[in-house]
């Protein structure tokens, strides 16, 4: 499905609003047994989410309206004579200023809603996607460019160029930024946010990984990490900052040995250099050039950049083959060229099931 036919699928719609717990519960499975179909149900949903926002405006401002409407062709109450009753000068006036004001307070309440909607919903954004087994080229307003890895989104909000220079990304990309001193560029992640004027770096931050990076190629950055009291520190040229994120981000109930452990990541120094592998490339930024690239890595890791290279799905049948390493280079090949070429260096197995996504098991 795409896009068009989730926006019209009753399920996913219930999924969107939070209506039907077993409409939530068979979407988020769907997300879990469909990793690549991910960042597609997060953008439809977000569509959504902005579709459903302009039509509880529309329907507000139409409900001002037709009140607005009424007050102003409202007539006075007709005033009727009882015999045998003393008259008194406020017998109809009350009524009319107790329905004055509870129309007044339903007027107010509803321009109240209305501004309430208005203030709190978001600017107006920009989404960029490059899907499982893609990569995409993006400039921006301001004249930056940015490369997208495959499984990956950036965000940018309105009055970017303008007013700021802020970009959220989920994934991986490559910025070559604009010079602009007056409007610092910021890339912002969960784990550090990273700032630049006029520079080249690559920031690596998948939301299903527990390992941040930034790698700076030319000029400078500054570095705020979000999990250590927002620490600042300097990148220079062909220098790396490789944060891990602590336990309790997916579990806090050891707050206190996160915190030492946050410590002693930092006095063991974050900073690295980036070192040319034996090929000549650097690894951190050889995917821009079409190049997997790894150096000593787990299978279990490169099961992860290969799923997300050929857009397909990778399972371990036996999990000692998940900490084979592997050092290696490809360019430009098929996933069986690989597959196989890894094989020559260690002994597995793997076969092929076709489906909405392809899966490649791997045994022993």
């Amino acid at each position: 499905m795409d896009i068009a036919d989730l926006l019209a699928d009753e399920s996913f719609i219930n999924y969107c609003k939070k209506s039907s717990p077993e409409d939530v519960a068979f979407w988020e499975n769907y997300i879990i047994e469909n990793p690549d179909r991910r960042l597609l149900i997060e953008y439809a949903n977000e569509k959504f989410v902005q579709l459903f926002n302009a039509l509880a405006d529309a329907d507000l401002e139409e409900q001002v309206t037709r009140l607005q409407n009424r007050l102003n062709s409202t007539e006075p109450a007709p005033v009727v004579k009882m015999e045998g009753f003393e008259k008194k000068k406020s017998s109809h006036i009350l009524p009319m200023l107790l329905k004055w004001s509870v129309a007044v307070v339903l007027l107010v309440a509803v321009l109240f809603t209305v501004k309430y909607y208005n203030n709190g919903r978001n600017k107006s954004f920009k989404i960029f996607v490059a899907a499982y087994g893609e990569r995409k080229n993006i400039q921006l307003p301001d004249g930056s460019n940015v490369t997208l890895n495959a499984g990956s989104k950036i965000e940018i909000h309105e009055g970017f160029g303008i007013s700021t220079r802020d970009v959220y990304l989920k994934g991986e990309a490559f910025f070559d930024v604009k010079h602009n001193a007056k409007l610092p560029f910021i890339v912002h992640t969960p784990a550090m946010d990273v700032k630049a004027v006029g520079t080249a770096f690559n920031v690596k931050a998948y939301v299903d990984e527990m390992i941040t990076e930034t790698s700076l190629i030319r000029g400078l950055v500054e570095i705020t990490l979000k999990e250590s009291d927002n620490k600042v520190m300097l990148l220079y040229p062909n220098q790396k900052i490789k944060w891990e994120h602590p336990v309790s981000k997916a579990n806090d109930t050891n707050a206190v040995a996160a915190k030492k452990r946050i410590n002693l990541i930092i006095n063991d120094s974050l900073v690295k250099q980036l070192q040319l592998t034996d090929y000549g490339n650097i690894k951190e930024v050889g995917w821009k050039e079409n190049k997997l690239i790894f150096e000593d890595e787990l299978f279990g890791n490169i099961a992860t950049l290969l799923e997300r290279w050929y857009g397909v799905k990778i399972e371990f049948k036996d999990d000692v083959i998940r900490d084979y390493r592997f050092t290696g280079l490809f360019e430009k090949e098929d996933l069986n060229t690989v597959l196989d070429l890894l094989k020559e260096s260690r002994s597995f197995n793997y076969t092929l099931e076709l489906g909405e996504v392809l899966t490649i098991k791997l045994s022993k």
